[in-house]
């Protein structure tokens, strides 16, 4: 099968095994339904992403794991054994990842539409704020919540995703507004009053969409990410502040179907850095999730019925949306 990786998932005799393990026996033991992880592939995915970047690279490359990908604890700690970063949107989240052993100081907390409460449960945790929007800005000030920040924003263009659902930069998707960062046009604004207020700025961010493959969704983020670049140089000449990392957020997306190619990572990673050549910053920043776990694991069901309806074969199964719920929102 299309979708057979030799030691990670793979047919003998008409039998799934994953890592080595029959799948049968892992339902029999276990139960079903189960979602099943490869931990070794989790560790492949990352250090081939990671060392894809170093390999382009003309200063430091952090890697924040995106939790909103999965959140098991078993593969937080894997990816903390790897040295990698956080990228997280919840105070659960963030809350999950130093219990699983990140360092405070490597976790990055975007969140949009933070109540003062979200903000209050972070108040004491040494990370850094990445700031959607004036309200968020505005609420830190209020309640004298001093931390680094950078601040994420919006390039001004057409984002980039599988689906419009997962389109989170530019005006609207679909003729629905988007909601996420602020636009490039404020931002100096933003930070200024940021700095006004007390604040130290360490960088920017965007995050433009999610699941890309394609070379020519590739060619739109790097669109995006020129605009990124040139604004950070904007920010540091007109503020006189000098970021420490740019952080290109995530996206690279995985193969769902045969007709789909992998993700073009060195044609990814070698135009980046030629991009990100034309600022100076102490680190190059990635938010990837889906590229790290989604090939990484299996949700195994036991089959509980069938039946040929209207010449149709249909296979009832002790599973449903609430298992496997993105076929539903995402239509995916």
């Amino acid at each position: 099968m299309w979708w057979e990786i030799k030691d990670h998932l793979e047919v003998k005799n008409g039998e799934l095994y994953i890592a080595g393990h029959s799948a049968i026996n892992l339902a029999e033991k276990f139960g079903t339904p189960i979602y099943v992880y490869n931990g070794v592939r989790v560790k492949e995915n990352y250090r081939r992403f990671l060392n894809t970047l170093r390999k382009f690279s003309d200063r430091d490359v952090r890697i924040h794991y995106s939790m909103k990908a999965n959140s098991n604890p078993g593969i937080l700690r894997i990816l903390r054994e790897e040295d990698a970063w956080i990228d997280s949107v919840s105070p659960e989240e963030v809350k999950l990842a130093i219990n699983c052993g990140f360092d405070e100081q490597k976790i990055l907390f975007t969140g949009s539409s933070l109540s003062h409460e979200d903000l209050n449960e972070i108040r004491d945790i040494k990370l850094r704020v990445n700031v959607d929007s004036f309200s968020c800005l505005s609420k830190l000030i209020e309640l004298g919540i001093k931390k680094e920040l950078s601040f994420r924003i919006d390039p001004g263009i057409h984002g980039v995703g599988q689906g419009w659902r997962t389109i989170t930069a530019g005006r609207e998707a679909h003729g629905v507004p988007i909601k996420f960062s602020i636009p490039s046009d404020e931002v100096i604004h933003a930070i200024r009053f940021a700095m006004d207020n007390g604040y130290s700025i360490k960088g920017l961010q965007e995050h433009v969409g999610s699941n890309w493959v394609r070379k020519e969704e590739v060619d739109e983020f790097l669109e995006a990410s020129r605009l990124l670049v040139k604004k950070a140089k904007e920010v540091e000449k007109e503020l006189k502040v000098k970021l420490e990392f740019i952080d290109f957020g995530g996206g690279p997306g995985v193969r769902y179907s045969e007709d789909q190619d992998d993700f073009p990572l060195e044609y990814y990673a070698s135009n980046i850095f030629k991009i990100a050549k034309d600022i100076e910053t102490d680190a190059i920043a990635f938010e990837p999730g889906r590229y790290i776990v989604a090939d990484a694991g299996v949700l195994l069901v036991k089959v509980t019925d069938v039946k040929i309806r209207y010449g149709s074969i249909i296979i009832g199964v002790n599973s449903g949306f609430n298992h496997l719920i993105r076929p539903v929102l995402y239509g995916s």
